[in-house]
């Protein structure tokens, strides 16, 4: 099983999160309303991981999957 294309939406996510932590994109250092905080993005981080890896143990579909399933019915 390809986990990287497979859960690739959720991955991005997840990379998304971390992207903007490395740049600094964080409520405390820009102030800016609407951008997440330190404590905002862990919890982010540890919920999309524990729900990814709760996906691959399960062999849960991912959330392409079900987009695509949807899209067949409509």
């Amino acid at each position: 099983m390809d986990i990287k294309n497979r859960y690739s939406i959720e991955l991005d996510e997840i990379r998304n999160y971390l992207t903007d932590l490395e740049n600094g994109r964080i409520y405390e250092l820009t102030g800016t309303p609407g951008t997440a905080s330190c404590a905002t993005l862990a919890k982010h981080l540890r919920d999309n991981l524990n729900s990814l890896l709760n996906k691959i143990e399960k062999d849960k579909p991912s959330v392409a999957e079900i987009a695509a399933e949807l899209s067949q019915k409509m």
